[in-house]
């Protein structure tokens, strides 16, 4: 009896915790991580537009985790496969989805097999950042498209395995040393979100500790959560008023095609 009460109470709270949260990548102003899942989102929608039909659409989501991104292309797709590390993949996964045991420098898959190649919040992580944009440059078709995000600004976070940061020239830079073409990228915000950013995920993220992994609490952010909402609405506020100088934005996201010929 008191076990079955523990986890109803357990399960309760849990729901709680996702109504005032949201759950990723649909986090609410109340959570930390909200400026950069909001732009992400926002730009993943939009390239969902431009895409193929899903009679023919594949697609592969490198260092695909949870497939968080799953619900926003499965409409417009054929096939959806997720790579990553085996204890990275969801367990048991239930949705139509591939799952693929590999790394961005080595993807086990065939050359020109995909339409459409998803590269989220990976690129700060990998050990070598060129082999794993040419990796998915040789898996995409002709014509087909890497879409991604990468941190601008951010603490420090899933260590040992937190390499870089980019700016929006590195990444230009790394895309084009690759042979993309028609290369498109933006920003999310301006320093104010970016420091809402940086302010809010430093209170969720444990102290740094030799051969220790990251720690998240939980409790800070349910406990704060009002707090960070206000820093956040602050911070959207504050870009409004003032002029965006292109300097300082938390996330940025980007397109790139393989050229045709």
């Amino acid at each position: 009896m008191l076990i079955a009460t523990k986890s109803k109470f357990k399960s309760l709270l849990i729901k709680v915790y996702t109504l005032i949260l949201g759950r990723h990548p649909y986090n609410t102003v109340l959570s930390f991580n909200f400026h950069n899942v909001r732009h992400i989102i926002k730009h993943l929608k939009t390239e969902r537009e431009t895409i193929c039909s899903k009679a023919e659409c594949v697609l592969v989501d490198v260092g695909a985790g949870a497939s968080p991104y799953y619900d926003i292309f499965s409409p417009v797709t054929s096939r959806y496969v997720a790579v990553d590390m085996k204890e990275s993949l969801t367990k048991n996964e239930n949705r139509s989805i591939d799952q693929i045991y590999g790394f961005a420098e080595a993807i086990p898959l065939e050359n020109a097999m995909a339409d459409i190649v998803l590269f989220n919040q990976c690129l700060e992580h990998v050990h070598d950042p060129l082999k794993s944009v040419a990796e998915i440059y040789r898996i995409l078709k002709p014509g087909g498209k890497l879409i991604g995000s990468v941190p601008h600004i951010s603490p420090v976070h899933l260590e040992p395995n937190d390499f870089r940061r980019y700016t929006d020239l590195g990444l230009r830079q790394l895309l084009e040393s690759a042979g993309y073409t028609d290369i498109k990228i933006e920003g999310s915000g301006s320093v104010y979100s970016a420091t809402a950013l940086l302010i809010t995920m430093d209170w969720m993220l444990t102290p740094r500790k030799d051969g220790v992994s990251q720690g998240f609490s939980a409790k800070k952010a349910r406990l704060l959560s009002p707090i960070v909402g206000l820093i956040n609405i602050l911070g959207l506020l504050l870009d409004f008023l003032t002029k965006d100088k292109y300097r300082s934005p938390a996330n940025l996201c980007w397109s790139a095609s393989k050229p045709l010929f």
